[in-house]
């Protein structure tokens, strides 16, 4: 058994994933890298053949139309390590992934939360404002290199009130690091880690629920990147909104039973209010703790953002009253019209600051992949002499 397994989900994105698989394999020996790729034609395992034995790169084909949920699962269960980390096909870890482990190991930590000091932009990454600038480029913010516990439940209260916004602090599977022991328990209480339409919104709840030990780490463990079919790619291009029935994410997830709560329309904030809902759901149907999702801010989200589809978010204000109240969803909305509109200034106070601001980001070009970007990283790393901060102990 390793003591690291880098769980990588993909689909029809070889172009990305094989760069970043290789980046991975050359940091050490003792990282196993599990490639679950659902593609239709195999672009892979060709680039691999006979290189590497299962206990470092195993690749494994899922079925034609298999979810996204699906699809991680399928990792989970082929994964070896004592630590899992799951990582988009466009993303890299650094080396220092090994020591977080075994010292995660050593003091019996079961849940890791990174900052993202580093980010990675491939070549074809399209920036809202400033075009193709961001081609090829690696960004790095200062950080401290602190390993510091984590308040998971301020994380989860705050996920649960900013309904719809995302992960937040929560601790995480993709793009985080778990125990394997701490996932072989959730499986056993909750029948499976990842659920809802999206895996990352619905594991991290039922891990900040579950994980008994949990420290937030301060330097770039994992780079996130951003590549033009990305998340962060599409959502310039209008690519993730629409009808919800005919969006290709949505499509493998037969008979599909959505909330008349959550306005059915495909977003970012629907999809990841709905995943959240389901974890919700499924910890209370276990005796869990009362957990209330803020639907007031989800749906001024939805009116404010997506007016096109403003009948659809209307049948759900409707739903949401009728069971919760009209005072109580009123009063969700009026407040949630402050809580909306502090979080926009402040996105564009960021945005100001980020442009005409200085600030101390280093910036790296003509890295025009992952295997570069990630050689990039190490050599900035190793000229600075930066190391992680861990502590004698997790308390």
């Amino acid at each position: 058994m390793s003591i690291l397994s880098v769980i990588i989900p993909t689909h029809n994105r070889a172009r990305y994933a094989i760069p970043s698989i290789r980046s991975i394999l050359d940091l050490s020996e003792e990282i196993q890298v599990v490639v679950c790729d659902s593609s239709p034609v195999d672009e892979i395992s060709e680039a691999f053949k006979g290189l590497y034995p299962e206990t470092r790169l195993k690749l494994v084909r899922s079925t034609e139309g298999i979810s996204v949920v699906d699809n991680f699962n399928l990792g989970l269960q082929s994964a070896d390590g004592d630590y899992l980390v799951f990582i988009g096909d466009d993303d890299f870890v650094a080396k220092e992934i090994i020591d977080v482990a075994h010292w995660a190991k050593k003091h019996d930590v079961d849940a890791l939360k990174f900052n993202f000091p580093a980010l990675y932009y491939w070549d074809d990454f399209k920036h809202s404002t400033r075009g193709d600038s961001y081609f090829g480029t690696l960004h790095m913010s200062p950080f401290t290199g602190d390993v510091v516990r984590h308040d998971v439940k301020a994380s989860v209260n705050y996920a649960l009130d900013n309904f719809g916004g995302g992960v937040f602090g929560m601790p995480r599977a993709y793009a985080g690091m778990i125990s394997n022991t701490l996932a072989k328990r959730i499986e056993g209480k909750y029948g499976a880690l990842f659920g809802g339409v999206s895996p990352d919104i619905y594991s991290s709840l039922l891990i900040a629920t579950e994980s008994t030990s949990c420290v937030l780490v301060d330097y770039p463990v994992i780079v996130p990147g951003a590549s033009g079919q990305s998340t962060s790619g599409k959502s310039v291009t209008g690519g993730h909104y629409g009808a919800l029935r005919d969006n290709a994410h949505i499509a493998p997830f037969k008979n599909l039973v959505w909330d008349a709560r959550i306005p059915e329309f495909y977003s970012v904030p629907t999809v990841w209010s709905y995943s959240l809902l389901k974890a919700v759901e499924r910890v209370q149907s276990q005796g869990g703790k009362s957990l209330n999702p803020n639907f007031g801010r989800l749906l001024l989200k939805c009116f404010v953002y997506f007016p096109g589809s403003y009948k659809y978010t209307l049948a759900s204000l409707k739903a949401a009253c009728a069971e919760f109240g009209i005072l109580k969803i009123t009063a969700q909305l009026v407040f949630s019209v402050c809580s909306e509109f502090v979080w926009g200034l402040s996105r564009i106070i960021n945005r100001v600051r980020a442009r005409y601001v200085e600030k101390n980001v280093e910036v790296f070009d003509q890295l025009n992949n992952t295997l570069i970007g990630s050689e990039k990283l190490r050599e900035v790393l190793d000229a600075r002499g930066s190391k992680i901060n861990f502590p004698e102990s997790n308390s």
